[in-house]
């Protein structure tokens, strides 16, 4: 009986130690691109967001859920490392608010929040990025080749301390998108 209980406490110790499995990709991200606007090139991107049930009943009681945008910009150097232009996060939050039944989104704390009635209306809100400035044209340089790198996951870190256990341990909190590449150039 002893050995079944350490041989037991060896396979979830494991179990624990290697960390959960992660959840099938959960977002997606279906175009992006940069385009220059004026004195800087903006982002454009159309993506795709399924939240777990788990995620879904915490924003249900008011935990508010912070995604992480990572967009990576590099220039091409044939004999070289690529050398990296860009490397910014942006944070995403969203709160349900039961009192007033709305939804809220919060872009990189800037104070300007947009509310909205359903789930629906701001996950196409989110899902629709469209002229975020991320970076001076003057920092593209023409006849250069880039490859960017555009991904969404939520961030656990910034869960309210007792979720965190949960989440840490529930494939249903690790959502992500797989990396969006794409390459560019400066026109003349």
């Amino acid at each position: 009986m002893t050995s079944a209980l350490r041989l037991a406490g060896f396979v979830l110790g494991c179990a624990l130690l290697s960390g959960p499995a992660p959840a099938a990709e959960s977002f997606v991200i279906r175009s992006a691109e940069l385009v220059p606007v004026g004195s800087d090139y903006v982002l454009n991107a159309d993506i795709h967001y399924a939240f777990s049930a788990s995620a879904l009943e915490a924003l249900d009681n008011s935990v508010p859920l912070t995604l992480a945008m990572n967009l990576r910009v590099e220039r091409v150097r044939p004999h070289w490392w690529n050398e990296t232009i860009l490397d910014r996060r942006h944070q995403l939050e969203i709160r349900y608010h039961p009192l007033g039944q709305l939804f809220q989104l919060n872009v990189d704390d800037r104070g300007n929040r947009q509310s909205f009635t359903t789930l629906a209306s701001l996950l196409d809100a989110m899902g629709s990025i469209r002229r975020l400035p991320v970076i001076a044209t003057d920092r593209i340089l023409a006849g250069e080749r880039y490859v960017a790198e555009l991904s969404v996951r939520l961030d656990i870190e910034t869960l309210p301390l007792p979720l965190r256990p949960t989440a840490y341990l529930s494939p249903s909190w690790y959502l992500s998108s797989p990396t969006y590449r794409w390459s560019f150039a400066k026109s003349d």
